[in-house]
C-alpha cells in the first residue's frame, strides 16, 4: 500500500484474501512507509478523520480478475469491518462486566478499610504517631484496591470505542479493484 498522505491507497496482492491478512513487515521488499492489509490499516486510530478523503484501490492479478471481484472486495470489506465492529463491542461489554465486579469488590474493601483506620484510631494505648501511620496505611490500601475498577470503568473502554469508531471508517472507504 502506498502512504497515506495521498487521496488513493493502492494496495497490491496475489489474491484478494491477503487484504485481510496480516503479516510481518519485509524489510527486503516492502517500503517503510507501506500498509499491506486493512488489519494494518485499522492499527492508525489516528486515521480515522482522514478515511473519509481515501480511497482503496486494490491490484489484483489480471488472470483472477473478474467482473464479481469488486463487488467481492466491497461485501468482504464489510463483513470484514462489521466483524471487527462486533468484536470491539464484545470487548467493550466483557470491560464494563469486569469492572463493575472489581468495583464491588474493590468498593467492598475500600469500606472495610475505612472501618478499620476508624477502628486504629481508637486504639487509644497505640502511640499516636503508630495510629496515625496505620490508619493512613489502611485508608491508602483501600484506595489502592479500588483504583483499578475505577480506571476500567473511567477510561478502559477507550481502545475498545476507538478500534470500533475505526472499523466503522474503513468499512466506508469507496473501493476499485483492477488488474495488473
Amino acid at each position: 500500500m502506498q502512504s497515506l498522505r495521498s487521496r488513493e491507497v493502492t494496495v497490491k496482492v496475489n489474491d484478494v484474501r491477503e487484504l485481510f491478512a496480516q503479516r510481518a513487515f519485509d524489510p527486503f521488499a516492502d517500503e517503510p512507509e507501506s500498509l499491506e492489509s486493512i488489519a494494518e490499516m485499522a492499527r492508525l486510530p489516528h486515521l480515522v478523520a482522514k478515511l473519509d478523503t481515501i480511497r482503496l484501490h486494490v491490484l489484483v492479478p489480471s488472470d483472477a480478475l473478474t467482473p464479481q471481484t469488486e463487488g467481492q472486495v466491497r461485501r468482504a470489506l464489510e463483513r470484514y469491518c462489521s466483524h471487527a465492529v462486533t468484536e470491539a463491542r464484545r470487548k467493550l461489554a466483557a470491560l464494563r462486566w469486569v469492572g463493575l465486579r472489581t468495583f464491588a469488590v474493590g468498593l467492598a474493601f475500600f469500606a472495610l478499610s475505612l472501618a478499620a483506620s476508624a477502628a486504629v484510631n481508637k486504639m487509644l494505648f497505640v502511640p499516636d504517631a503508630l495510629r496515625t501511620l496505620a490508619s493512613e496505611s489502611l485508608i491508602v490500601a483501600g484506595w489502592v484496591l479500588l483504583w483499578q475498577p475505577l480506571d476500567t470503568l473511567v477510561s478502559g473502554w477507550w481502545p475498545h470505542w476507538e478500534e470500533e469508531r475505526t472499523f466503522r471508517a474503513i468499512g466506508a472507504v469507496p473501493v476499485d479493484v483492477s488488474g495488473y
